[in-house]
């Protein structure tokens, strides 16, 4: 199964996150959504949306081992996918 490779940026730090592997962009982005929205959260990405963005860095085929790199892609902002309060 070939599973991308994501990882959040803190733009205020300017460092991304350490990868994480999922089946899909959209399930990445609904982890992300469900992050930056969680009720009463003290973490900094539900505390600052604008400073976290979410981005693809490529694909990692569990059959044969091979990680395949692109240039970081802006999937989404943190900002965008915050609830109305």
């Amino acid at each position: 199964m070939i599973q991308v490779i994501v990882s959040v940026k803190d733009t205020a730090a300017q460092a991304f996150g350490r990868p994480v592997f999922v089946p899909t962009t959209a399930v990445a982005v609904r982890s992300f959504r469900d992050e930056i929205n969680r009720p009463d959260s003290k973490e900094d990405m539900a505390q600052h949306p604008s400073d976290f963005e979410l981005y693809e860095l490529g694909s990692f085929d569990d059959s044969n081992g091979v990680i395949e790199v692109i240039e970081p892609r802006l999937v989404a902002r943190a900002k965008d996918l915050q609830d109305s309060k």
